[in-house]
């Protein structure tokens, strides 16, 4: 089996799921997000209010790339920033009603991409694919 072309394959899976998305989030009345939300989305609905340090660091984003998504999440209503009142140079980031509102869909939106993501694969196999890409993003970092 040939390997060398293991970056093009994740870069052509990366676009096929994000087709997916898209279409996915248009379909249910929410053309406004993008791919690269869920991950912030994510991390919200998991921890709560999240100061933007916090965030970036639990979605393994560079903080001025997660100003910009923040910024579009915030014009889009789903999130506001607010000022930490322990430290005013420390912005808080939490999900407003829009945003909450929209957690069922992501669920809904998660579940549908694992599904066709895994299809019929066993679970060791599942378990392998994960290990290993796991490895690769280790070996580049």
């Amino acid at each position: 089996m040939r390997t060398e072309h293991v970056v093009a394959l994740v870069s052509r899976i990366r676009e096929s799921a994000n087709a997916l998305l898209v279409s996915e989030l248009t379909r249910l009345g929410h053309p406004d997000l993008a791919p690269s939300h869920g991950a912030i989305l994510g991390a919200l609905y998991d921890r709560g209010e999240l100061s933007m340090g916090a965030l970036a660091q639990a979605i393994g984003r560079k903080k001025n790339t997660l100003t910009v998504l923040v910024r579009k999440l915030e014009r889009a209503g789903y999130v506001q920033r607010t000022v930490s009142p322990g430290d005013s140079r420390v912005s808080m980031i939490a999900l407003t009603v829009k945003g909450e509102a929209f957690r069922k869909d992501f669920g809904a939106i998660s579940r549908m991409l694992l599904s066709r993501v895994w299809g019929d694969m066993e679970q060791g196999q599942r378990e392998a694919l994960v290990r290993g890409l796991e490895r690769i993003l280790a070996n580049l970092g």
